[in-house]
């Protein structure tokens, strides 16, 4: 198990937790009494999903990290670190500083991006709030990002896209998911769209043709907005782009 949605799956399954958690005691108990009791954890998460996806030479060059600034170092030196956020994409790991500035030395957290839209970046991130939960951040607090070198590995995958939430699924959102779950639900002969333009863009055809889709599997009522959810989203099941 290894690559970009292994990475983001694995980090969706901790969505909801707060402190003290499981991520503090695997990083403790890998790293000594340093980080006894309740410790920043942003960037341990980060280390604890990829060694648990089978990115951790991609993502933390075979090392742990805790501290962001000593992070955001190791991408500088293996030349994998770019300023703001251009480029940025599903996968990356993004650092923030909340005074605004560009200086590595200044980063205050990290998240790991799930998708971009326009200045919109979307996030998962630990010790956020005491909790790990989705963010939308905005360019002015992002210092940089590095981009890991994921390798994919050659065990069976299953090749679906794993429910990325419902907050991904918001008016104007762009990305390949979109475009993938707009494939399958024509397939499905749930094709409520007045245009075959934008598919990778979430709007009004979306919700239109993903509640025909829901209704198809039995919803009805609340159950049928439009809006995805995790049961009948792999039921739909989004091949991987």
């Amino acid at each position: 198990m290894s690559g970009v949605e292994d990475m983001i799956s694995i980090a969706e399954a901790d969505l909801g937790i707060g402190e003290p958690n499981h991520i503090q005691k695997w990083y403790r108990d890998r790293n000594g009494d340093a980080f006894a009791g309740n410790f920043p954890w942003c960037d341990a998460s980060i280390t604890f999903w990829a060694w648990h996806s089978g990115n951790e030479k991609a993502v933390t060059f075979g090392g742990d990290f805790a501290l962001t600034t000593a992070h955001a170092h190791a991408f500088k030196k293996h030349g994998q670190w770019h300023v703001d956020v251009a480029g940025i994409q599903r996968g990356d790991i993004v650092f923030f500083d909340w005074g605004g500035t560009d200086l590595k030395s200044a980063i205050d957290h990290v998240g790991l991006v799930t998708g971009v839209s326009g200045s919109e970046v979307y996030t998962i991130e630990g010790n956020y709030s005491d909790k790990c939960d989705r963010h939308v951040r905005m360019s002015n607090w992002i210092a940089g990002y590095g981009r890991p070198t994921y390798v994919h590995s050659n065990e069976p995958r299953t090749g679906f896209v794993t429910f990325p939430g419902t907050s991904f699924f918001v008016a104007g959102h762009k990305s390949p998911i979109i475009a993938a779950m707009h494939a399958r639900l024509i397939a499905e002969d749930c094709n409520r769209y007045e245009t075959q333009t934008n598919k990778d863009v979430w709007g009004t055809g979306d919700v239109k043709s993903y509640a025909a889709w829901q209704q198809k599997l039995g919803f009805h009522g609340a159950d049928a907005d439009g809006i995805p959810g995790k049961d009948s989203w792999d039921k739909l099941k989004v091949p991987r782009t």
